[in-house]
Formats: C-alpha cells, structure tokens, sequence
C-alpha cells in the first residue's frame, strides 16, 4: 500500500505504504560514527547543543563563534529557534553534507537542499527529485533554469505506527501487540520559479543570490511553497516545509564546505 501524501487529516485517513522495521528506515545515516569534529571533539562539543531539544530550543547562533570555527557550519532554524550546527561528514565529491549534533541529531543536504533528518520529533527519511517522466535529472532541480518543472518524492515514518498483535510463545500462546514503523511516501508536482540575483544577507557575509520559489502540487490537492537563495553552483540558503502539515526547516550557510 502507499500514501502519496500527507494531509491533514487524522492518521487513519492516511494511505499507507510499505511497513518497514526501523533499522532499515535510514540507511543512508548509519555511517556518521566517524565526524569531522572528531579532530576537536570538546570543541565541537560546546558549538552544538547537548540534545537536539536543547538546540532547538532557543536561539544558539551566534556569528562570531561560526566566523572563529574551523569547520563549515550552518545556521539552522526549526520553527521559531535557531542554532549553529557544524559540519559532520561529507560524501559524493561534496554532493552530502551532513550536520550533527551531540547526541546524534542529523541534517542531511543533499545539493546543497534538505533530504533527510534523524533526532527530530518528525523526520524526512529521503527526499529526491526526478524529471516529469520519471527519469533523472541532469543536474539538481535547485540548479535548474526558471520555470523548471519536475517531480518530488519525500518518504517519512508515519506519526500513526501500526499496531499488530502476535503470539507470545513465551506465554502459552497469549497475544502480544508491537508497534511497526509505517513509511510514507509523499509526491508532488514541482515547478520552480527564480528571479534576478539580488544581494541577499547571510550569517557571514552578503551574496548576490537569485530568489527561487518551488510550488509543490501534492498528489492528494494540496499546494505547499519552498523557498531557496542561490548562485550558480550552490543553494546558500532555504526554508522549506517537507510535506503539506510536515515540519519546517531553514538553514543559512555560515561557513561553506
């Protein structure tokens, strides 16, 4: 079974997909045990908050301590909170960055554009994008030309797990209930529109960026909006929402990798 997108209506109301036990949900954030902040770990330690409740609950940016870290960084922003978060691993020749806090709280970037969490209270999966066909893109849909169009893929663990009842052996055939994590696939038309480069402020320094905004058309009726800054190369900067009722996240590069 599959849900082609989230909606705001109770879990029940869902369509869903594929059941999958949880280790194998995130595959591709099993390989973080080794960061870049390993080189100064105390350092790092007192940059990035001791919990992901503890980052994100206030703000804990500051520029002058993004301007002084040897790392690269991101000022991040979910809902009304901020917070400095520094650069974990890199992968695919630059293509993944992924930023981390103490206790293992993730953000994944993938061209520069949010496509994977772990550590929040409701987490992106995957995130991919593809041409209108079904094929892959040439280069990433944040780097497109104005008025692109394209489509959108976000898969994210359901609020709602399914609870199934089994057998306990162990007690003479009384049932047991467990709670299996349900994937979501959510989809969507995307068209991207961008204007003129406009000098645009950052944490540390101000660019001359285009403003780009994606509508995405989800496949159950809803229209949502996400808004990135970029040059020619990069996304700088972005506020995006993963799935119509989903979570918010924003971030600004302070220090590029």
């Amino acid at each position: 079974m599959t849900s082609r997108s989230a909606s705001r209506r109770s879990g029940a109301n869902h369509r869903q997909s594929r059941a999958r036990h949880l280790p194998g949900i995130r595959r591709s954030l099993t390989l973080l045990g080794i960061t870049a902040c390993a080189v100064s770990v105390s350092g790092c330690a007192q940059i990035v908050a001791s919990s992901v409740g503890d980052a994100f609950g206030k703000d804990d940016f500051e520029a002058a301590r993004a301007s002084e870290l040897p790392y690269a960084s991101l000022k991040f922003l979910h809902g009304n909170n901020t917070a400095l978060v520094v650069l974990a691993t890199l992968e695919d020749e630059g293509r993944i960055a992924r930023f981390e806090s103490q206790d293992r709280g993730i953000i994944e970037l993938r061209d520069g554009v949010l496509s994977a969490t772990s550590g929040f209270t409701r987490d992106i999966a995957d995130r991919h994008e593809q041409s209108t066909t079904g094929r892959a893109l040439a280069r990433p849909a944040w780097l497109m030309a104005d008025d692109s169009r394209y489509r959108v893929s976000v898969s994210a663990l359901s609020p709602y797990p399914r609870r199934l009842e089994r057998a306990d052996a162990a007690s003479s055939g009384s049932q047991h209930q467990d709670d299996v994590p349900v994937m979501q696939v959510h989809e969507a038309d995307a068209h991207l529109r961008c204007e003129a480069a406009a000098p645009h402020a950052l944490p540390l320094a101000e660019l001359s960026l285009q403003h780009c905004t994606e509508t995405l058309a989800w496949d159950d009726g809803y229209t949502t909006t996400n808004e990135i800054w970029r040059d020619a190369t990069r996304v700088w900067a972005a506020d995006m929402t993963a799935w119509p009722d989903g979570p918010r996240f924003g971030w600004e590069i302070a220090k590029a990798w």
